[in-house]
């Protein structure tokens, strides 16, 4: 239950000063009394003798609460002021906490001042001008607290009577839906409070993202067994990403993917591996022996010699058929364009660097016999290391 105090009326009143040697007066003497009530004043004449006949005399009928000044018995003399201050309840609320009174006051002003509660900067629920009618009023007080507002990294102190939103207000901030506000804005302002103002902003933010095409191989019976060929270029795609980003006062605190669709698909690269099996060799023809007498001593063949004068080695002749056909399938005037010529596929530095140009510019240019000659020639430096296929 709310407290219930009484405030008594403080102004108006006149003090009463009784003229004594009046005992003489007949009972059919009258006497003019002003009466002022609520502040509004007449003069009667009466030959009542106190005042509570007088009050009957009028109608009035004090209550507990109201204030008649001087007292019921008081006697009636010539002159004398008869006041009457009606009290009306009043409740107010006062930074939330509410109290039941009565008051003689009139109006708002003169209520608060009789509570001690008029401070000008308070927020009031009706003006100070206010009527108090006699059947009361209610009324809400918010007294002015010292806060602090902090927005975008700026703390102002301010002194004023509301709710947050309120001291928003007064440093001319207007939140909206994304804003952060501690405490909220319907929160009524208490002594030392701080508040805080975040502004947010919710911004989006595309970018282009790359997409790894795949690789994978299929079989090719048009291609020789150990060879493969790109047959589709791979080209990456792309993704638009779209990110939902939040600042905080001009600050990015997070981003959030939203959205993610393909504006290019891949193309996977595809690479094609030969199944095909080389054509076997034909044999070399084997030289005919040259019968001597057996008189004569065997002497040695005459070493064969190239169309450039250059003497030939053709021995390992079957070894070298064996690795030409793994590296060419015994093409010997093979020249793909990959850079390696021949049927042993030499590159053209390896065959500068052992003279191969005795015979042609180019290792596919010279015959069989040549290339396996060069080849000799390498053999002899660096064995078969040169070579990916082995006899």
């Amino acid at each position: 239950m709310a407290k219930k105090i009484w405030v008594p009326v403080t102004a108006g009143v006149s003090a009463l000063a009784l003229v004594g040697g009046m005992g003489a007066a007949t009972a059919l003497h009258k006497n003019d009394v002003t009466m002022v009530v609520d502040g509004v004043a007449k003069t009667i004449a009466v030959r009542e003798n106190t005042v509570a006949q007088v009050l009957e005399l009028e109608g009035i009928e004090p209550g507990t609460h109201d204030v008649v000044l001087p007292a019921p018995e008081t006697k009636v003399v010539d002159g004398l002021e008869i006041s009457v201050a009606y009290a009306r309840p009043l409740e107010v609320t006062v930074d939330g906490e509410a109290r039941e009174l009565w008051t003689t006051a009139r109006n708002v002003g003169d209520a608060l001042k009789m509570l001690r509660i008029d401070e000008a900067d308070s927020k009031l629920s009706a003006s100070r001008s206010a009527a108090i009618g006699r059947e009361g009023l209610t009324l809400d007080v918010m007294t002015a607290k010292d806060i602090t507002v902090t927005a975008a990294g700026q703390t102002h102190e301010l002194r004023l009577a509301g709710t947050v939103a309120e001291a928003l207000e007064a440093q001319e901030i207007e939140p909206d839906a994304d804003d952060k506000v501690t405490p909220a804005v319907d929160t009524v302002l208490e002594h030392g409070m701080e508040v805080v103002f975040v502004d947010v902003e919710v911004k989006q933010s595309t970018k282009m993202v790359p997409i790894d095409f795949q690789k994978k191989t299929v079989k090719s019976s048009k291609l020789l067994k150990g060879k493969q060929e790109v047959t589709t270029k791979g080209v990456a795609g792309k993704t638009r990403e779209t990110y939902t980003d939040v600042y905080e006062d001009g600050v990015l605190v997070s981003s959030t993917l939203a959205e993610s669709v393909v504006s290019q698909q891949p193309v996977h690269q595809v690479t094609a591996i030969g199944t095909k099996e080389p054509p076997k060799p034909k044999p070399a023809p084997k030289p005919k022996a040259e019968k001597s007498s057996s008189n004569e001593a065997s002497e040695p063949a005459p070493a064969k010699r190239a169309s450039s004068g250059k003497a030939l080695d053709l021995s390992r002749a079957a070894m070298w058929d064996r690795i030409a056909r793994c590296e060419s399938t015994n093409r010997w005037n093979i020249n793909t364009g990959n850079g390696y010529y021949g049927g042993l596929q030499f590159n053209l530095a390896t065959w500068r660097s052992v003279n191969g140009t005795d015979f042609a510019a180019y290792p596919h240019q010279a015959t069989r016999e040549e290339q396996i000659t060069v080849a000799n020639r390498l053999y002899a430096k660096r064995g078969l290391q040169p070579w990916s296929c082995k006899p």
